[in-house]
C-alpha cells in the first residue's frame, strides 16, 4: 500500500490508496501549458502534469496553439484522473485526464498538439506513437510547421539549458522506432533512420508568436482595430503576434482594455 500526498492549504495530507487503484474526480482551475493544468480535488488544488504527452513550451512555436487547444476541451471542465505518478520532480501529480470518458492526453497527440513523450511514457503506451505517426502524416498541428521549427520540446529544453545545439529531424519517424525509444533518455534515443542533426531555425530559437512568461492574451491589429484574443477564444490558435508591427501581449483584460485594444465582437 501507498500513500498518495495531495496539496491542501499548503501543506501535503496522505490518503492512503494504492496508486494502480486510484482514480480521482476533479475540476479544471487553470491550464498552465500545453500538457499541465491545475485541478480542484475535494482535498484541495494540485498540479497534474499529463503523463506520456509533451507540448511545445510556450515559448516554442505552437505552444501557445497547444495551450489554446488544451483549454478549450478542458478548461473549467469536471474530469477524471488516472494516477500514473503520486509525485514527479516538480511536486506535480502524473496523470492521464479524461473529459466526457474521453482520453484528453492521446487526443492532444491525436490532434498534433503534443508529441509522444519517449522518456516517460510506459511500454504500454505504445499507441500514442501510432496516434504521433498519424498526425505527422496528416500535418495536423504542430506538424504543419516548417521542419526546422518543429523541434521536439525535450530537445528544446536541452537547448535552452546549453545542453544542445542541433536538432533532431523527426519527419521519417517511425512508429517502431518511437516505440523503440520509449524509457529512454534524450542522449540515448536512436534518431529516425536517414535523419540528420538539424540545425533550428532562429523562430524555433527565440519563440516566435509566444507570450512571455504568463502573458498569454494576444493584442492583434488588424483593419477590424486593437483585438486581443483570450487562450479560449475561437481565434486565439490562427492568431499571431508580430510586436515590430505595434502588437503585443497582455497579462490581463483589463491591461489590454487601458491599452486600447477591444474583445472580438
Amino acid at each position: 500500500m501507498s500513500l498518495l500526498w495531495v496539496a491542501l492549504a499548503g501543506t501535503a495530507a496522505p490518503i492512503p490508496l494504492a496508486a494502480q487503484d486510484i482514480v480521482l474526480q476533479g475540476r479544471v482551475l487553470r491550464i498552465i501549458d500545453g500538457d499541465t493544468v491545475r485541478v480542484s480535488l475535494s482535498s484541495g488544488p494540485i498540479n497534474i502534469r499529463l503523463h506520456a504527452t509533451d507540448a511545445p513550451e510556450r515559448r516554442q512555436p505552437w505552444g501557445p496553439e497547444a495551450t489554446a487547444a488544451l483549454s478549450q476541451q478542458i478548461a473549467g471542465r469536471a474530469v477524471e484522473i488516472e494516477v500514473i505518478e503520486q509525485r514527479d520532480g516538480y511536486g506535480r501529480m502524473v496523470a492521464r485526464i479524461f473529459v466526457d470518458g474521453r482520453d484528453v492526453n492521446a487526443w492532444l497527440i491525436r490532434q498534433g498538439h503534443a508529441w509522444a513523450y519517449r522518456q516517460y511514457a510506459r511500454r504500454t503506451d505504445g499507441d500514442l506513437c501510432d496516434l504521433e505517426a498519424r498526425a505527422r502524416q496528416a500535418r495536423r498541428g504542430l506538424w504543419g510547421l516548417p521542419t526546422n521549427t518543429r523541434i521536439a520540446p525535450w530537445e528544446w529544453r536541452r537547448n535552452q539549458r546549453g545542453k544542445a545545439r542541433s536538432f533532431t529531424d523527426w519527419s521519417r519517424e517511425t512508429p517502431e522506432n518511437c516505440r523503440a525509444n520509449l524509457r529512454k533518455t534524450p542522449d540515448r534515443m536512436r534518431p529516425p533512420g536517414g535523419s540528420s542533426p538539424m540545425p533550428p531555425s532562429a523562430a524555433a530559437l527565440a519563440g516566435a508568436s509566444s507570450p512571455p512568461g504568463a502573458c498569454a492574451i494576444k493584442g492583434n491589429i488588424s483593419r477590424n482595430g486593437r483585438i486581443y484574443h483570450l487562450p479560449n477564444s475561437a481565434s486565439y490558435a490562427r492568431t499571431t503576434i508580430d510586436e515590430s508591427k505595434g502588437e503585443r501581449w497582455f497579462c490581463s483584460e483589463r491591461e489590454a482594455q487601458a491599452a486600447g485594444w477591444r474583445p472580438p465582437r
